[in-house]
């Protein structure tokens, strides 16, 4: 099944390209185990916290809460973008829009098309953030698609191929100007 699907929009030039989450099987099956026992060990910190016996811990329970709370929150994000996760390229009134969408929310950034320069495969090149290429590792964030904007590169395709990469390409290029 190919995960990306051109739509040519009617009435207006445009194009919205959806391009599906790359799916982990193991990970989308393994995950929900993990979160419930991850969610068991959080309710009895928190049965621990409300009724602490004599040496509980306290301070360490409650920031070790927070940290659990936190992984909980972020390893659920994970588990729905890959197994509901799209990215929503759309060209269409003056502006390329990279939406991350997982139910219909998630994050839209916008380029003005006159801006936008070099659309091309563009590969998985590291970052000099940490934060960056951590994400990247988590297949959260880049992408095998990459343009320039006022000197900088944006991305978008996370997971493609190279072949998949050249086809968005080439679909997308030609409702760019030249």
């Amino acid at each position: 099944m190919p995960r990306t699907r051109l739509e040519r929009l009617p009435a207006v030039s445009g194009a919205e390209l959806h391009i599906l989450a790359k799916k982990d099987w193991g990970s989308l099956i393994f995950t929900p185990v993990w979160i419930v026992l991850w969610t068991f060990g959080g309710i009895m910190a928190m049965k621990w916290l409300v009724h602490p016996g004599p040496s509980t811990p306290r301070a360490f329970i409650s920031l070790w809460l927070t940290f659990w709370l936190l992984a909980e929150m972020w390893v659920i994000y994970w588990w729905l973008w890959t197994a509901f996760g799209k990215e929503i390229v759309t060209i269409r009134g003056g502006a390329l829009s990279i939406k991350r969408d997982i139910f219909g929310y998630g994050r839209t950034r916008s380029f003005p098309v006159g801006i936008v320069r070099n659309l091309r495969p563009s590969g998985l090149f590291p970052s000099s953030s940490y934060w960056d290429n951590y994400l990247v590792q988590l297949k959260l964030m880049g992408g095998t698609v990459g343009f320039d904007v006022d000197g900088q590169v944006k991305k978008f395709g996370i997971q493609l191929t190279e072949p998949e990469a050249q086809e968005v390409v080439r679909e997308l290029k030609p409702h760019l100007p030249s």
